[in-house]
């Protein structure tokens, strides 16, 4: 038998995801995914004294990518065969919970899981079957690269930093989680087939159980889970889309060379070795590769020389009205040009009725705009501007150190004082 039952699988999934849905801990997860975002507009309303994305929206999109997120992986999951029975879940839990007290970013199973293959390659304990691990691993990031490509960009926070080389500088927060359902295998020994089961093909799984385990009598158990997916990162260089979408594609190569070392360690144990110290080493280099091309390449959101730059727009205000983009520059309004927040300031202090905007997008091409508000006037745009040299900033630091390692160089400078 060689064909994959694709029908038959892709049927039982969809079946068994909503099963998920009476589990107390998938409204946990949302409950955790819906406070971020909650802490990420609290945020935004004191930078700016508005919020540019709603709770509500971000949490509703968030479950509904995590779904799709979901049906994909566990699919993947199926088709290559993994099941979790041996892989020593407890011990990688552990492990990351301690990394994350040193550094919040090593919460990734990519550092634990490869941590604890290789101290189970070389003492022997604990016994896990190490591809079927890495191959998890691997295809919980592809899952984070597909959700990262489809909707990493949506939802950014305005930013501004201080630049070494360019002064104050423009950018975007991309902060997002998603609650993510999942089928998984189990194996479980029976001397008997029960009837209702899926007949699987010959080469099915791609990665092959440990040799501890009887084949001949395996059977494997579709189990749905929940899973809490999260994206982190800081455009300077480029537009949040492009930023996303590289990550994504970057994380999805790392994923794929990840789960080909896997199914390739399930039959030649040397590549164990390979898989596991693959894991942390290349996402590590995937993270430093992308802060390099932050540090290196140009900022987008610079103040020009002549008029000022948008960053972002509040969504509802004249300014999202009237037509104002990421990237433009303002360089006159109602033919006064602008050359400071002070000089935008000064005219809508007098609450116009009627305004035009003329300026240059951030291709270089032309426009002007127009925006009436004859019941009220138009106090003010509703548009962040990149502020220049001067004003004052919030400093957005790069990386947060864990409690651990903050309480390890506590006691360090305690004894030297001593």
């Amino acid at each position: 038998m060689f064909a994959f039952p694709y029908l038959e699988i892709i049927t039982m999934i969809i079946k068994s995801i909503p099963v998920v849905f009476i589990n107390p801990l998938f409204w946990i997860v949302i409950f955790l995914v819906w406070t971020q975002y909650r802490r990420a507009v609290s945020i935004e309303e004191k930078l700016f004294g508005a919020t540019i994305n709603s709770v509500k929206d971000q949490t509703l999109i968030a479950i509904l990518y995590g779904i799709i997120g979901g049906i994909i992986g566990s699919f993947l999951l199926i088709f290559v065969g993994v099941s979790i029975s041996n892989i020593g879940l407890g011990f990688v839990w552990f492990l990351a919970i301690i990394l994350m007290m040193i550094q919040p970013r090593f919460m990734c199973f990519s550092y634990a899981g490869g941590i604890v293959s290789l101290i189970s390659l070389i003492l022997g304990y604990p016994k896990i079957d190490v591809p079927g691990l890495m191959a998890i691993v691997a295809i919980l990031h592809f899952i984070e690269g597909v959700l990262i490509y489809t909707s990493g960009f949506k939802g950014t926070t305005p930013i501004f930093i201080k630049d070494n080389r360019y002064g104050v500088i423009g950018g975007f927060s991309l902060q997002k989680f998603w609650p993510v359902p999942i089928i998984i295998l189990l194996t479980v020994i029976n001397q008997e087939i029960p009837e209702g089961v899926i007949q699987m093909p010959d080469w099915w799984p791609l990665v092959r159980p440990s040799p501890e385990i009887a084949q001949e009598n395996l059977i494997y158990i579709m189990f749905p889970i929940v899973a809490g997916l999260g994206y982190g990162d800081m455009v300077l260089t480029s537009t949040p889309e492009k930023k996303s979408r590289l990550s994504a594609i970057n994380l999805s190569i790392f994923s794929l060379i990840l789960l080909l070392l896997a199914i390739i360690a399930s039959r030649i144990s040397i590549f164990k070795y390979a898989a596991a110290l693959f894991a942390p080493l290349a996402h590590e280099f995937l993270i430093y590769y992308g802060k390099g091309i932050e540090k290196k390449g140009r900022p987008v959101f610079i103040a020009p020389e002549r008029g000022e730059m948008v960053l972002d727009v509040l969504p509802g205000s004249p300014g999202y009205r009237m037509g104002l983009k990421r990237g433009d520059i303002i360089l006159a309004i109602n033919g006064m040009p602008i050359n400071s927040k002070d000089d935008l300031k000064g005219f809508l202090n007098s609450y116009p009725t009627f305004i035009w905007i003329d300026g240059r997008d951030k291709d270089g091409n032309p426009f002007s705009y127009e925006y009436r508000n004859y019941r009220e006037g138009i106090s003010s745009l509703g548009a962040i501007l990149v502020p220049r040299e001067g004003e004052a900033v919030v400093s957005i630091h790069e990386a947060y150190e864990g409690i651990l390692l903050r309480y390890i160089k506590k006691l360090i400078k305690k004894r030297r004082k001593e």
